[in-house]
């Protein structure tokens, strides 16, 4: 996907339907907060640190943790190898993928429905 489709397909937060990806984006994701990274994969991840008191397991382009909500993958550039992004976006195990374009969010969690969302 290059940049221009992204942006065409991309949604805010007016229509997720999902509330815990609702929640998710608007009290996690996107809220505003003092010492947040420039970079958008390292604010994220330090966003989902401190709303869910846990730390990251970081590998090279990724990191992920385990919450009571579930257990996050962030992705840091999940189109350098699309791939393995669309793998994901497929693959059972994820029931959640938030993409950021920049930034690619896998979550497994047993109580929510099999759905991918493109967000700003």
């Amino acid at each position: 996907m290059n940049f221009l489709s992204y942006l065409l397909r991309a949604k805010t937060h007016f229509s997720l339907h999902s509330p815990f990806v609702y929640r998710l984006y608007t009290e996690v994701l996107t809220s505003r907060a003092e010492g947040v990274p420039k970079r958008r994969y390292e604010a994220m991840v330090w966003r989902l640190e401190r709303y869910y008191g846990v730390t990251a397991t970081r590998n090279v382009g990724t990191a992920e943790l385990r919450t009571s909500d579930g257990y996050f993958v962030v992705i840091d550039h999940p189109y350098r190898d699309a791939d393995d992004w669309k793998g994901i976006i497929h693959d059972s195990n994820y029931q959640v993928t938030l993409d950021f374009f920049t930034v690619g969010i896998a979550i497994t969690n047993p109580h929510l429905s099999k759905q991918h969302f493109i967000l700003r």
